[in-house]
């Protein structure tokens, strides 16, 4: 899916009525687990590697499918 808009993870930036902000910004709350590694292996730059982005906007596409979309409950 290539549109936050119904994801369980998407963390829509509110009005102070509690409105969806016309800005369309928020921010994807998945917590990505890192996998361990074999005891023969190490992380180059340290442990755990850290992801960086998390932006989200319902007024543009994503540039690729999300593999971790879930259909938010209705």
């Amino acid at each position: 899916m290539k549109d936050c808009t119904n994801c369980t993870y998407a963390d829509w930036q509110r009005t102070t009525t509690g409105r969806l902000h016309p800005s369309g910004n928020g921010t994807c709350t998945y917590r990505y687990q890192v996998m361990p590694l074999p005891g023969s292996m190490y992380w180059l730059g340290g442990f755990p590697p850290t992801p960086n982005g998390g932006w989200i906007t319902r007024k543009q596409l994503l540039a690729d499918h999300c593999v971790y979309f879930l259909r938010k409950a209705q």
